[in-house]
Parts: structure tokens; C-alpha cells; sequence
């Protein structure tokens, strides 16, 4: 089974749930049930605001309801930093950024009650249908607060009564298809991702997407600068400069190594992503782009199981510890010793077998 919660907060987060139970379902009496005709569906929102990457997951399913529900209005609501991308990939009819609280551990009542008053606004829009796919309890309370004609979402953390059509969590299943799950109660259809033969940037870079916020969920500095001084003898290298990059960077040109580096925002980086020849990340946005490209994806792993947050396509690959992880950590699901045990050699094969295969067309 994946286990997409800290046990811990899901314990308590259904404790809560019981708690707080009686309070909403008194509220629901007085909620008007509506059955929806799917021709006569106007308006769909979708909550998807924790990551950048949860955005890029869920774009199958945006489409999908697109599919079904062609006259209707696709509102998306994810966090900030993925609005431009959201719009410039064309994911929904209406990005809207939001920054809720237990997001970022803001435990502050105002940002609460601010967030309480953001969902609120969107009553007069007279919703139909409303989404969320996370499953936490704080999503499903911010998604009761549009009060749409029709709600969907899970249950992993409790709160059923927060929904009008509740789902329990498929235990086993990629966050992509767990989402397809959920709208095939309104008759949508799986969008199986394309696997169409991804056109080959023999003259492009192998891209290194080495930031990430959590030093837990990196791969250390010296093994990423192997990696470069081995890929740079035939291959041309490139390297997107972040916060976390900047002393990778310097190492780079003090080794005298020819390293491109690309620096600009997430849209500049789709438009120049599109043109290189593979990208080399961590468990992060960038392979779920760069698999949304079409581009071939390496994706560095540690502790934490690839079943849930792989990047999706045919020309992917993961690399994992050889070990089952067993040492003592301060993270219920990410371990930065895993990750430092990820060898360069296991990389650099993995390179030079993804090309092979994106060459071969198998």
C-alpha cells in the first residue's frame, strides 16, 4: 500500500473529522440536493493548489473534463507560482492562484479565516460542480465553503461530510489515475497518456534540474558534479539555475567544466525545455513538465516509493537506492542518505539507455 499521509497526521486528522462532524451535518440539512443534467452543466472547479507538479499531474484530467463537459467553464484554482504555466499550457478555461495556509504550516487564524473568506466568494458564482483529489481534511473544508451544487473528493483524511459524493482512496494508484478515478463518476474518460515516439533533440542539452526545497529529496552536490564532468565528454550539458544551484554552479566553472545555464521564470523554462534533449531531476516539477513535453525523464528517487509521484510517459525512467531504506530518519517518508546512496554509475546508465531507447523508438 502508498502511503500518501504522514500516518500520524491522518490519525489525528480523523479524530478531528469525528469531532467536527456533527457541527457540518446539522449544516448540510439545510443544503439544497440537486441532481446535475451533464448538458446543463455550467460551471466545474477544480482544486489543485499544494504543488506546481500536482498542477502538471492532473492536466489528463482537466482534459478530460473539457471532453465531457465542453460547454462548461473550467475553473482551476492552484497555488501562485503555477498560474502563468497553468495559462500558458492552456490547462482550464480560468487559473486562479491561491495561497491557503496549511500549504506552507501557516497555523495563524487569520490566514485561516482569510482562506475561509476567499473560498466564500465563489458562492455567488453559483458553481456546479466542485474537485479536489488530495484528500486532506483542510482541502475538503475549504471545497465545502464554495457550496457547489455537487462535490466530489476523498476521504483519506476524513471529512465525507464536507462532500456530496465521497470516495474512498484507491490505496495502490498513481496520483494521476487516483484523479481519474474520482471523475469517472461523471462519465468521464481515462485519457491514457500519449506514447507517441517523442521527437529526439540530438541537438539539445541533457538538462540538470538539481533544485529542490527539501534537502531531504536532493542528490548530493558532488555526485551531481560527476555527473557533469562524465556526461560533458559527449554530450552537452546544462544546468537550471535556483537558490539551491548557485554553489553547484560555481563548482562547476571552478572545475573548469562547459556547462550551459539556463535562468529565467516557469514559462521561459517550458518554451526552452521543449528544445533540449533530456532532463535529469529529482523527485520534483520539472520531469512531470518535461514527461508533459514529451521530453525523455530521469527521475532520482531515495526512500520515498515512485508509485505515486512518478513522472508519466513512455520515455521515463526512474533511479532508486539499491537498498531498502532502513536508517534512522526525521522524515516520515523521505530519507537524504537513500538519496546520497544513488550512485553516478546507475545514472549514467540509465542515460545512455533512455537515449538508446528514444533513438530506437522502443
Amino acid at each position: 500500500m502508498i502511503q500518501i499521509y504522514n500516518p500520524t497526521h491522518v490519525f489525528w486528522s480523523r479524530i478531528l473529522s469525528r469531532l467536527i462532524s456533527p457541527l457540518y451535518l446539522f449544516c448540510n440539512l439545510f443544503r439544497k440536493s440537486e441532481l446535475l443534467d451533464s448538458d446543463k452543466i455550467k460551471s466545474i472547479f477544480v482544486l489543485q493548489y499544494h504543488r506546481i507538479g500536482d498542477v502538471i499531474l492532473i492536466a489528463p484530467i482537466l482534459k478530460s473534463l473539457k471532453n465531457k463537459f465542453p460547454r462548461a467553464k473550467i475553473t482551476l484554482l492552484c497555488c501562485q507560482q503555477a498560474v502563468l504555466l497553468a495559462e500558458n499550457l492552456h490547462l482550464a478555461d480560468e487559473v486562479i492562484g491561491v495561497t491557503v495556509p496549511w500549504t506552507n504550516w501557516d497555523w495563524s487564524i487569520a490566514k485561516w479565516i482569510g482562506a475561509r473568506s476567499f473560498s466564500r466568494n465563489f458562492r455567488e458564482r453559483n458553481i456546479d460542480i466542485a474537485i479536489d483529489f488530495k484528500g486532506d481534511l483542510r482541502d475538503s473544508w475549504f471545497l465545502w465553503n464554495l457550496k457547489s451544487k455537487m462535490s466530489l473528493g476523498y476521504t483519506d483524511t476524513g471529512g465525507a461530510f464536507f462532500y456530496t459524493h465521497s470516495n474512498s482512496s484507491p490505496t495502490d494508484a498513481h496520483q494521476t489515475l487516483r484523479a481519474f478515478n474520482l471523475i469517472e463518476k461523471l462519465g468521464c474518460k481515462s485519457i491514457i497518456m500519449e506514447e507517441n515516439k517523442m521527437e529526439y533533440n540530438a541537438t539539445g542539452t541533457i538538462v540538470f534540474h538539481a533544485g529542490g526545497t527539501d534537502p531531504k529529496r536532493s542528490w548530493p552536490e558532488k555526485h551531481w558534479l560527476e555527473l557533469a564532468e562524465s556526461l560533458s565528454r559527449t554530450h552537452k550539458v546544462s544546468v537550471v539555475k535556483t537558490n539551491e544551484t548557485r554553489g553547484l554552479i560555481q563548482r562547476m566553472k571552478e572545475k573548469g567544466l562547459t556547462v550551459e545555464v539556463f535562468s529565467g521564470d516557469l514559462v521561459e523554462f517550458k518554451n526552452w525545455l521543449m528544445s533540449q534533449k533530456l532532463l535529469i531531476a529529482i523527485d520534483s516539477m520539472p520531469g512531470h513538465l518535461a514527461a508533459y513535453l514529451k521530453i525523455p525523464v530521469i527521475s532520482i528517487f531515495g526512500a520515498q516509493s515512485p508509485d505515486w509521484t512518478r513522472p508519466l510517459g513512455k520515455y521515463v525512467s526512474i533511479v532508486r537506492p539499491n537498498d531498502i531504506c532502513n536508517h534512522v530518519r526525521d522524515h516520515w517518508r523521505l530519507c537524504s542518505q537513500c538519496m546520497a546512496s544513488v550512485q553516478v554509475e546507475k545514472v549514467l546508465s540509465e542515460v545512455t539507455k533512455l537515449i538508446s531507447r528514444v533513438q530506437n523508438g522502443v
